[in-house]
This record gives structure tokens, C-alpha cells and sequence, in this order.
């Protein structure tokens, strides 16, 4: 009987499946492994989430120990390389190793979205982007010194243009693994934020021993209240996607 041809649907899926075929593998390995049998989690990876219950808006300005989880840090890339960055890229797939498979050489887009709940937030908040190796060997996914990450994980560049002159992130660049952009009160619209939208990912050196051990991720938290400002509350709103990179 003739087979019958892939539709939009099944061909997301055999996507899934050819990401999902080689998650065990030592990224320069070519040898089969079992896709169902994942990388150690460790207390690097996590899940994110955004409460989506309307009243956490006003109760943050009501009480201001209520704590709600009012902003949105989403980043999204194509993980499923089909050419778009939509709903099939996110959820499991960001967060599950291999996430985002690159080679060396190459160059993703990362979308950015920062949302908020209450347009202008009355309090301090700051907005953090950072890359990190990730030690699947140990439940905490630390390494014992920066030196030994560096050296045992992919690595990563991350630029805010397509043109890459403008550089944000380096995982392996001590000074460049960390940015901040404080938010004051007033100014909580996301085009007021000063978060890129787009960043652009390049593959630099390839994984260690296990896929997915190197993360991109973005937190906005609260910020202690300055001179006659109020202080206010809420959760801390992150989200990460992993990466792989091959020979």
C-alpha cells in the first residue's frame, strides 16, 4: 500500500520525533541512542509560568504584600526548524534537552516578549538576561568553578542584530553573561522596558558530554523601592530555552 503523504500536522510531529532521536547522544556523536531515555534534570532547569487570573492585576495595587505574578518573560525560537516560530516550538520542547539544535557556524533568531498585566506598574522591577552551562552530572547542574563550565559546555553568542555587531551575552566571557535593564515606575509597557525584542543566537563551540547544557534565559523580578516610592510585591516571571550545539 502506498504510503500517504506527510501532512502539516504529521510533518511537525516527525520533527518532534527527529529532535527527540538523539537527545542522549554526545553532541559530536553519531551513534543511536534511545529517545525516550532523557538527560538528568537538575535544579538549572525549570518551568515557567504566567497567571492568567485578572484580579492578580488589582490586588497588587490594593495589597501591596500580595505577591501576584503580573509580567511575562517569554523567549521563543524555531526549535522545530520549520521555519517559523509559533506554538509548536514552545512548552516541553524549550525546556526538555536537546531544546535548541544548532551547529557550529550557525545563527538563530530568539523572539522576545515581555508582557505586563498592569500597563504602568507603580514599583521598581528589573529585567535579566543570562546564559549558563548546565553540569547534568550533579542534581544541582552547577560546576565546581566557572572555568570548568566554560570549558565543558557549548558555546554561546548573543547579539540584539541579525548583523551581529552589537554583542549582549557571551557564555564564555566571564563579564558578558549577565545583563540587566532597571524599570521604573511608570514605564512598565514592554517598548519601554528597553528589552530587545529579537536576540540572535550564534553557535560558537559545540556541547560537552549531554545535550542541552547550555541555557538562554530571561527573569523580570522586583526591584526595592528608592527615595518616596512605595514598595510593591510580585513573583518572579522566567523563561529559558536550552541548547545544543553540534560539530
Amino acid at each position: 500500500m502506498n504510503a500517504l503523504p506527510l501532512t502539516s500536522s504529521s510533518a511537525r510531529v516527525a520533527a518532534v520525533l527527529a529532535l527527540l532521536s538523539g537527545v542522549t547522544a554526545f553532541a559530536g556523536d553519531s551513534s543511536p541512542a534511545d529517545p525516550f531515555k532523557l538527560p538528568p534534570e537538575t535544579q538549572r532547569d525549570m518551568g515557567s509560568g504566567f497567571e492568567r487570573a485578572h484580579d492578580e492585576v488589582m490586588r497588587v495595587l490594593a495589597d501591596p504584600n500580595a505577591n501576584p505574578k503580573v509580567f511575562k518573560f517569554d523567549l521563543d525560537a524555531d526549535i522545530n526548524h520549520d521555519g517559523v516560530i509559533d506554538d509548536y516550538d514552545g512548552g516541553w520542547l524549550e525546556y526538555t534537552p536537546p531544546g535548541m539544535v544548532m551547529k557550529v557556524g550557525e545563527t538563530t533568531r530568539v523572539r522576545v516578549t515581555v508582557a505586563s498585566r498592569y500597563p504602568f506598574y507603580p514599583g521598581n522591577a528589573v529585567a535579566r538576561l543570562s546564559v549558563a552551562g548546565i553540569n547534568r552530572g550533579t542534581p544541582t547542574g552547577e560546576f565546581s568553578s566557572l572555568e570548568e563550565e566554560i570549558s565543558n559546555t557549548g558555546h554561546l553568542k548573543v547579539y540584539t542584530d541579525a548583523s551581529k555587531t552589537h554583542l549582549l551575552l557571551d557564555s564564555s566571557n566571564p563579564s558578558k553573561r549577565v545583563v540587566e535593564w532597571i524599570i521604573h515606575p511608570g514605564y512598565m509597557l514592554p517598548e519601554h522596558t528597553g528589552v530587545p525584542t529579537s536576540l540572535y543566537v550564534e553557535a560558537v563551540g559545540a556541547s560537552g558530554q549531554y545535550a542541552g547544557d547550555v541555557r538562554l534565559m530571561g527573569v523580570i523580578s522586583p526591584q526595592p523601592a528608592g527615595p518616596g516610592e512605595r514598595s510593591f510585591k510580585f513573583r518572579v516571571s522566567e523563561d529559558h530555552i536550552l541548547f545544543t550545539v553540534k560539530k
